[in-house]
């Protein structure tokens, strides 16, 4: 064989090579991890099929808590973006999970890291010196942004922004999606309202501060928190004031999230007549059938009607 054919072929091969090259790296996913599991649902419905994603926390997990396991490092290693809450909600284990990663790509201050907490108006800020008397308080504001379907729509669209900015040629499929997503939530958050209305609901008693947006969106008063300060179980004494104040105010409802202990709740019921307790996910995938973020409102809204099917 001639020296030229030889060449000939050995450059074709090695084009071909380039061009299948480019196109892989054409088609690569978007590697996608987000903190809480709220956020993966976001995240998979903007990016598609052009993004792969996963969530380190659990739906059934309570979010202050998670163990920064070396799986968690592994995964965040090959992530080419981190998507969290902010406000505090991860500073126990997030930091850990980033150092342990090795991932220049998803450090703070870079692109591949983003808090989307910001993004949004927060409620509850706290104004001057917070001290871990008051519990555990997050200065910048509540971090349970999820939790509002208005609020969901924009982080939607926070996501989609970082997605097109690190992958350009998909950023206005990513703009697109995140379009319908936020249309989508402000129509159905004014069905949910109208139903949440005709309920003669006013006011609910919760465990924890997580649902505060879920309330604040749809007019709900939450008078009373079972904890007596944020992350401190119930006390003897402030139950009896969380009794003494349903049966005052008529109070009918009270949402456990569905990570912490109903127990209390309960008792507190058989002493106020009138009085439910509706145990709750307020995450998707903290019930099996919550798969996506309409599922989870949804949930919530047929758990203060009354017709949350369980299990």
């Amino acid at each position: 064989m001639k020296i030229d054919t030889i060449i000939s072929k050995m450059l074709t091969q090695l084009s071909m090579i380039g061009i299948l090259g480019l196109a892989s790296m054409a088609q690569a996913e978007v590697s996608v991890l987000t903190t809480v599991s709220d956020l993966n649902a976001i995240v998979q419905e903007v990016g598609g099929k052009e993004v792969k994603s996963e969530s380190l926390c659990k739906g059934s997990q309570d979010p202050h808590y998670v163990e920064p396991k070396p799986s968690f490092m592994l995964k965040a290693n090959k992530a080419d973006l981190m998507v969290s809450i902010g406000l505090g909600l991860e500073i126990g284990w997030l930091p850990s999970i980033i150092q342990g990663a090795r991932n220049p790509k998803i450090q703070p201050g870079q692109p591949g890291f983003l808090e989307v907490g910001r993004s949004v108006t927060t409620l509850e800020v706290q104004n001057g010196k917070v001290t871990r008397a008051e519990g555990d308080v997050h200065p910048e504001g509540n971090p349970h942004i999820t939790l509002d379907p208005i609020r969901a729509g924009e982080l939607a669209q926070t996501i989609a922004k970082r997605l097109g900015e690190i992958d350009p040629p998909h950023a206005a499929l990513y703009k697109s999606r995140a379009d319908v997503l936020q249309k989508r939530l402000v129509d159905k958050t004014k069905g949910w309202g109208e139903r949440i209305s005709k309920t003669g609901v006013k006011q609910v008693v919760s465990f924890h501060k997580t649902l505060t947006y879920f309330f604040d969106r749809f007019n709900l008063q939450n008078p009373m928190i079972l904890e007596p300060l944020p992350g401190v179980p119930p006390t003897a004494k402030h139950t009896m004031e969380v009794i003494e104040r349903a049966k005052a105010d008529k109070i009918n409802l009270i949402m456990v999230e569905n990570f912490f202990d109903a127990t209390v709740a309960n008792r507190i019921a058989k002493d106020v007549p009138g009085l439910r307790v509706e145990v709750v996910p307020v995450s998707v995938d903290g019930e099996e059938k919550i798969r996506s973020i309409d599922d989870l409102y949804e949930y919530l809204v047929s758990a203060i009607e009354g017709k949350a099917k369980h299990g």
